[in-house]
């Protein structure tokens, strides 16, 4: 039973990661053409897009947070292992598992935060200058990030812990299938 659940976990992890690498890829193209078309016109027409810059800024902190969080599902973020890796494999297994768990709830206290700023009376008056829109939803990846992290924190400690509870080593960074 805690097998397929494992199984489970995993794909989900995996597809949700995967996801998040798609809308990174669709985000750098957008990206790309808009800061082309926006030069193209500033230097060629002379009419540039008045609001590029600040979309590609978004766009930019969009790709940030969910390149990161995809990276933490991957386990491919910066790790100082230098004493970790003089401990017996059980004992750094379960210290993988802590240190997610802390990484959840850290994560989870930063979300609920998150939302509560983005509540704020404050928050919904801000304006993006140039586009005339409402910042609220480009500041919403704060708490998407947070989230997909903390699902991503909370899928390695059950996967962790199974693996702990079994025997089993930790599998290499996963291939999820995005082009590097």
């Amino acid at each position: 039973m805690l097998e397929r659940t494992g199984r489970q976990v995993e794909r989900v992890n995996r597809a949700l990661a995967w996801i998040e690498l798609l809308v990174c890829q669709f985000l750098v193209a957008g990206f790309a053409l808009l800061l082309l078309v926006n030069v193209t016109l500033r230097y060629v027409f002379s009419a540039p897009l008045y609001y590029a810059e600040e979309t590609a800024i978004y766009m930019l902190i969009w790709m940030t947070y969910l390149a990161a969080a995809a990276a933490i599902a991957r386990g491919d973020m910066v790790a100082l292992t230098i004493l970790t890796d003089k401990l017996p494999l059980r004992l750094q297994q379960g210290l993988k598992v802590v240190v997610n768990l802390l990484i959840a709830a850290m994560c989870a206290v930063l979300l609920d935060a998150t939302i509560t700023w983005l509540n704020a009376p404050g928050t919904a008056f801000d304006l993006a200058l140039t586009l005339g829109l409402p910042k609220r939803p480009f500041y919403a990846i704060m708490a998407i990030f947070f989230a997909l992290v903390c699902l991503h924190a909370l899928a390695h400690v059950f996967l962790g812990g199974l693996r702990l509870l079994n025997g089993q080593p930790e599998p290499a960074s996963p291939d999820l299938g995005a082009s590097s």
